[in-house]
């Protein structure tokens, strides 16, 4: 293995070793990043809450923002591959591509940029997959004001991305009446009012063959039911929709509130993210095209940039891992992906100081 490879690979290694869903400590990935860049000379400062920190670490303002998440969502069950697992070219791990692999990737070029003291910093939080408070708090920052470009490393195949969908989730309760389920007929069944809720939405909800420019939703919890011998007296389903622009989150509202009306039911917005769009002929989107040898691309997630994008407007997506492997099982990246990442944040770095 080169020599480059196997040191980005071991990075990797030691971000997927330490444990950063949401509910755990994030301490020891904390101290692992901040020393990172302690050593390299760089300035580092911590913002955000106490429990969800937000890294800043910078050598000068003015250059190009490389920023990151450091949180994953939980493993899961239904995994082959263990944590850390390297077979052939591929790294698997839950982080592997959302988005420890970019992590690593942003860390191995932070050494090169300081070689040859260039003006750059880099963004790191630890509730990406939650509410994105740590990108909140630091685009309040000068830095962010001042940047030249922003780059968010999460998973595209190395495409540099100019467009993503909003989040609208939402949970709905339907109330019913208890009673045995022996006579079903005294009661009133709240999952069955749940489910002509859901009939209703099923145009949104329905698997598209590919990603889609359209609104999609995904019913991702639902929980009715005391025993299975009781006629449930409430229900409640998380939905999860994502949308384009120029679609709003306070339209998708509307839209969802449209379908079911004339209903019995609740409704509780839970997190709403604007769409996001760049523009194509920026300066960080042309030094974009020129350093990935790439055109611009669409993404179907959200990430922390439209809230980058309300303090500096030229922020792309761009970083190591296929799209379809975030949140999957047997998350993995390609090793070349790593390398070529390095690269990229490099290249862009220097074009953008």
């Amino acid at each position: 293995m080169p020599r480059k490879a196997e040191k980005v690979v071991g990075t990797l290694l030691e971000l997927l070793a330490r444990p950063s869903a949401y509910g755990q400590d994030k301490y020891e990935i904390i101290s692992y990043v901040m020393d990172w860049f302690s050593e390299l000379g760089m300035s580092v400062t911590l913002h955000g809450q106490e429990n969800l920190p937000a890294i800043c670490a910078t050598n000068g303002s003015g250059g190009l923002i490389l920023s990151g998440h450091l949180d994953t969502v939980p493993m899961g069950s239904n995994w082959e591959m263990e944590q850390g697992q390297v077979v052939g070219g591929r790294i698997y791990g839950r982080g592997a591509a959302d988005m420890k692999g970019a992590v690593a990737s942003m860390l191995h070029s932070c050494v090169e940029l300081m070689r040859q003291d260039l003006r750059f910093s880099v963004l790191l939080t630890t509730d990406e997959e939650e509410k994105m408070t740590g990108a909140y708090a630091l685009a309040e920052l000068d830095l962010v004001k001042e940047a030249n470009g922003i780059m968010v490393g999460e998973p595209t195949d190395l495409l540099p991305a100019y467009k993503e969908k909003g989040i609208s989730r939402f949970r709905l309760t339907t109330y019913g009446t208890a009673a045995h389920a022996s006579q079903p007929w005294l009661g009133e069944n709240a999952i069955q009012k749940m489910s002509s809720l859901l009939e209703r939405l099923s145009k949104w909800a329905s698997a598209p063959e590919g990603p889609t420019e359209d609104m999609t939703l995904c019913i991702s919890m639902i929980k009715g039911g005391l025993k299975s011998n009781i006629v449930p007296d409430k229900c409640e389903v998380d939905i999860d929709a994502r949308f384009p622009r120029p679609l709003t989150y306070q339209k998708v509202r509307t839209i969802i509130m449209d379908e079911l009306k004339g209903a019995d039911y609740d409704i509780h917005m839970l997190y709403e993210l604007e769409a996001y769009e760049a523009d194509p002929d920026s300066d960080i989107a042309r030094a974009a095209r020129e350093v990935t040898g790439s055109e611009l691309a669409i993404v179907p997630y959200a990430t922390e940039a439209p809230v980058f994008a309300a303090a500096n407007p030229n922020v792309l997506v761009c970083g190591p891992g296929a799209m379809t492997m975030a949140h999957a099982d047997d998350e993995y990246v390609e090793r070349w992906q790593l390398e070529r990442a390095i690269d990229i944040y490099t290249g862009m770095a220097k074009r953008l100081a």
